[in-house]
């Protein structure tokens, strides 16, 4: 509830928000030396999203959709003409 509060708000007043999970725990709470006896469920990003005012979009190198979503067995390529 407070994350989706903060996400929310956010959002009202402008910011780009993302939710993450999966990521490595205790590096993070040693990065930002927060004690043990604390828990890091979520986390949240929050910034300006990218659009014509910061400049040309730059793309980074990115796994094609065939290369990371398989269709009932590992190696076989989703067919992404069937959802369309």
């Amino acid at each position: 509830m407070a994350a989706m509060s903060f996400i929310h708000s956010s959002t009202s007043h402008g910011l780009a928000t993302c939710a993450m999970e999966g990521y490595d725990v205790l590096r993070v709470k040693e990065a930002l030396r927060i004690p043990d006896r604390y828990e890091i469920p979520l986390m949240v990003s929050v910034g300006h999203s990218l659009d014509e005012e910061f400049g040309e979009v730059i793309w980074t190198n990115r796994l094609e959709v065939g290369e990371v979503f398989f269709e009932d067995t590992f190696g076989n390529t989703y067919d992404t003409e069937d959802d369309v």
